[in-house]
């Protein structure tokens, strides 16, 4: 029942979607995807700049980094997201990204009103392609990203190109505070046709302790233009080469708010990361999952 009434709101939303020449799938990217429980705008473990174009700045005395990420949804909803991210870091604390990201809803019945199963699914995908640099200066990155996101929806087939910009500060005044703010599927033209999403986290160093031990406590809020805010606050705990997250996260949509858990776990084993996140159940979705793995290059 869940997913025939998925299926009839993509083909509600066709007709419309063909009205506003907008790129069917935008929803497909609300998804987290390569954060872990971080704060979308200060994450930047993975490097794949999807939430802040800043984040792809590789540490220093690295030349590269490889990042994969995939969040899967329960296999009665069927939704799945990968990427792929390259970056190298060039002279001048300056950085350059490539990355690749798919997003599917799979087996979405073609159903009439009485109703009857039609032979063959609704195709419904997005695919974003994004292209960026960052730069380092003292404690400051910033980064632009130019990105072209196809969608698909039934028979019809959209792009369009996109602009995003970000910075993520690693103090403040010289204090142990985080802060970031960015934009996402940003369009000169046509923003309110994209949903561009606004974004903005601050965090802090509340307790530290022998070795690398370090505990914050930090908020980030997600407007996404004409549809949702999200409001997310979280705690973090490394501990050598562990790391986890949790935060509670708030939802709103339509006049509606959902609250959810998010937890995740990262390790960190010579040059590679690997990191599994869950967030709780969301819109009637059920769990949501995370995956990451990433390898800096020396």
């Amino acid at each position: 029942m869940r997913r025939l009434a998925i299926s009839a709101l993509f083909l509600v939303a066709a007709p419309v979607a063909a009205m506003a020449q907008r790129v069917p799938g935008r929803d497909l990217l609300d998804f987290p995807l390569g954060t872990l429980a971080d704060a979308p705008v200060l994450s930047t473990t993975t490097g794949l700049g999807l939430a802040n174009p800043a984040a792809i700045w590789i540490p220093e005395g690295h030349r590269g980094r490889i990042s994969l990420s995939a969040v899967q949804t329960p296999a009665e909803i069927g939704v799945s997201v990968q990427a792929l991210a390259i970056a190298v870091a060039l002279p001048q604390q300056v950085a350059a990204s490539l990355s690749v990201v798919q997003g599917s809803v799979n087996d979405i019945p073609r159903t009439e009103f009485d109703p009857q199963s039609l032979p063959g699914d609704i195709p419904y995908s997005t695919s974003l392609f994004s292209i960026g640099v960052a730069r380092r200066q003292e404690s400051v990155m910033a980064g632009v990203m130019l990105r072209y996101r196809l969608g698909s929806l039934d028979d019809q087939h959209r792009g369009a190109f996109g602009l995003d910009a970000g910075v993520l500060a690693d103090s403040l005044l010289g204090l142990p505070i985080r802060a970031g703010a960015s934009t996402f599927l940003w369009r000169p033209a046509n923003g309110s046709d994209e949903e561009t999403a606004y974004s903005g986290a601050i965090d802090a160093r509340v307790m530290r302790g022998p070795g690398s031990r370090e505990g914050r406590l930090g908020y980030s809020l997600t407007l996404v233009e004409r549809r949702t805010a999200e409001h997310y606050a979280f705690a973090a705990l490394n501990e050598g080469r562990w790391e986890a997250t949790a935060g509670l996260l708030r939802h709103d949509s339509s006049g509606e708010g959902d609250w959810t858990m998010r937890i995740g776990i990262g390790l960190r084993h010579r040059r590679y990361h690997i990191g599994v996140a869950r967030d709780g159940a969301r819109d009637g979705i059920g769990g949501i999952y995370q995956f990451t793995l990433t390898s800096l290059i020396r």
